[in-house]
């Protein structure tokens, strides 16, 4: 039997040669020690044994094995950590020959994406990128921060990175698999990005994953990014977080704008801990990603109405991931990157102490958009705050104490006593959920959409079992066999399912909190929200047993309505008569014998007599 992954690369990995890379070791006796990188270490306090592959630090605590130390040091999950590992180790972290061909088809694409940061930057220093260095100039932008963010300058050509390419022995396909070129109606290939000052876009480990580009031209496209690759997601990916990395681990806070223009003159007037979304709204993958470095987070949008918009977005999914949000706009409809030139730093560090905690920020937007003028008005800000409210504090947004906070504020904003507003929060957590599978307004939820014309009983019924399923590992191992089929009916309790399959097999088990920091889309944490609201907690297997065949009964009835429905417009046939066979097993599990055989014998008649 093969090895299974994590064996083959602790046998592979020298902690110590690992964690030499960051740490200065000093061998003394068998072990090596040095200061610990995890805590504010004065005297050598951290050891590590190269006999038994394991690290500690006698001060702070903290230890395990080689993955745990790069999960800390880089703030990875496991499955991360590990891949990471293997990649350095040379161990193909794929578990088939279609995983190797992804693995070295993605080492091609990352060659391709390196090679064009380097040709876009000589395009920029050559004489050729003369308009881009003029427009930087133009921008603020000083040699240091060109130089630090690795800008370059796309050619106002054609096929300027086509040839280039092709000189260097860079295929088309990867060309275009990198999303550095595109192609015509008649197959002509052309690049990309022309006339552009580039920005390189890395991952959070620095490594160059796609591109932006900013025309210096009239191309109506302002702003243009790389699309969406095997390398990247911009929903996954925030601009300079590699760079701010290591500010936003020291001070504890990230700034996130809208735009990597705006990222780049902030770093270069003394704000280190910024970064920008590309293009898209704040995700719950953004905010997972920085939460792995910021305990808290600052969304700086421009002041304009779109950017209230997009801070109000921003504010619903940072809080939905449990984040500590606050918002900050600027005045006078000016961006980040306006300010900073017009007023200098001390313009923009005048306003962060303005940035308005989340929560008052969302009521203060409800509130607005509702025009709670008169009683009722503010009665519906009122309740769709408390939902909100009550959404979050399920998936852990809200803790206890904030909410507790909140319930106080909102008692004296409408003269009501707080046990009224705590009964107003428990009814909104008591709501029925029956009515998603048919809700139709167009704000649903893309989960709620997801369920839309599914039997409401289905939906109630496969959100308890996976409450069960996202909340405790343990209940995988009783799963059936209708159970993925049920899941099957719906594209995101498939996803889910699927995720806890995965975290089982990567990590050997998990717990609600693990699950929760993969949803990387608002769909997966909604339902994840809507499992566990179903939960209720240290449930015995039996009683899991019974959601299983509560979900398996539900289904069963959507196949024989299914059935039926077909049986209805097919002709009288040996096909149909052996899908009524089916019927009446289906009929049997769920009505008992007697109704069954009746329904059978009736259906049987209709279809022999051709009624």
């Amino acid at each position: 039997m093969d090895k299974p992954l994590k064996e083959l690369v602790l046998e592979a990995t020298d902690i110590v040669g690992v964690i030499g890379e960051r740490v200065s070791l000093k061998k003394t006796g068998k072990n090596y020690i040095g200061l610990c990188p995890f805590h504010d270490d004065h005297k050598p306090s951290f050891s590590v044994s190269s006999e038994k592959q394991i690290f500690r630090c006698w001060s702070c605590g903290v230890g395990g094995d080689v993955i745990k130390f790069v999960q800390m040091r880089d703030k990875l999950d496991f499955p991360q950590a590990l891949r990471l590992l293997a990649q350095r180790a040379g161990i193909d972290p794929g578990r088939g020959p279609g995983d190797r061909r992804a693995a070295q088809a993605r080492e091609q694409l990352q060659s391709a994406v390196r090679w064009a940061v380097s040709h876009f930057q000589r395009n920029l220093e050559s004489s050729a990128g003369q308009a881009g260095r003029a427009y930087a100039a133009r921008r603020g932008l000083v040699a240091e921060s060109l130089t630090r963010h690795g800008l370059g300058f796309a050619l106002d050509a054609w096929q300027d990175v086509v040839n280039a390419a092709k000189r260097a022995g860079i295929a088309d396909e990867i060309l275009h698999q990198a999303g550095l070129t595109a192609s015509g109606d008649s197959g002509r290939v052309y690049d990309r990005f022309r006339d552009r000052l580039i920005f390189p876009i890395n991952d959070h480990l620095g490594r160059p994953v796609a591109f932006g580009g900013r025309t210096l031209g009239d191309d109506p496209a302002k702003y243009l990014n790389s699309p969406e690759t095997a390398l990247f997601s911009k929903s996954h990916v925030l601009y300079a977080l590699d760079l701010a990395r290591p500010a936003i681990e020291s001070g504890g806070e990230a700034i996130v704008v809208e735009g990597y223009m705006d990222a780049v003159m902030l770093h270069q007037f003394g704000f280190p801990n910024v970064v920008a979304t590309l293009g898209t709204a704040l995700t719950d993958a953004h905010v997972k990603l920085l939460g792995r470095f910021a305990k808290s987070i600052v969304l700086c949008f421009d002041g304009d109405e779109a950017g209230i918009k997009a801070a109000d977005r921003g504010v619903e999914t940072a809080l939905r991931t449990g984040a500590d949000v606050r918002v900050m706009l600027l005045p006078g409809g000016q961006d980040p990157a306006d300010c900073v030139v017009a007023g200098g730093s001390a313009a923009f560090s005048a306003q962060l102490p303005n940035a308005v905690e989340a929560l008052r920020f969302k009521w203060e937007r409800m509130v607005s958009a509702l025009g709670p003028s008169d009683s009722r008005g503010r009665r519906a800000a009122v309740e769709a705050f408390l939902s909100f409210v009550t959404r979050s504090a399920v998936a852990g947004g809200i803790d206890p104490l904030q909410q507790g906070l909140l319930v106080g504020r909102l008692s004296d904003l409408l003269s009501v006593p707080a046990a009224s507003v705590y009964e107003m929060l428990a009814r909104s957590k008591q709501a029925p959920r029956n009515s998603t599978a048919t809700e139709n307004t167009d704000d649903a939820t893309e989960y709620l959409r997801s369920v839309r014309g599914l039997p409401a009983g289905l939906v109630a019924a496969a959100e308890e079992t996976l409450g069960f399923l996202v909340s405790d590992s343990h209940f995988l191992r009783l799963v059936n066999d209708s159970v993925p089929v049920a899941f099957g009916r719906c594209e995101t309790w498939n996803r889910l399912y699927h995720l806890c399959l995965n975290l089982q097999e990567q990590a050997g088990g998990y717990d609600r909190a693990a699950v929760f920091g993969e949803c990387d889309d608002s769909a997966l944490c909604d339902l994840a929200t809507a499992a566990c609201a179903r939960f209720a907690g240290g449930a015995a297997d039996h009683i899991f047993r019974t959601a299983v065949d509560r979900l398996a009964s539900e289904l069963d009835l959507l196949t024989v309505e299914e059935l039926r429905n077909e049986l209805r417009d097919s002709p009288a046939s040996d096909s149909a008569a052996e899908k009524l066979q089916q019927q009446l097993a289906l009929a049997q599990r769920w009505r008992g014998r007697q109704e069954a055989d009746g329904c059978f014998l009736g259906a049987e008649r209709s279809v022999r007599t051709g009624n």
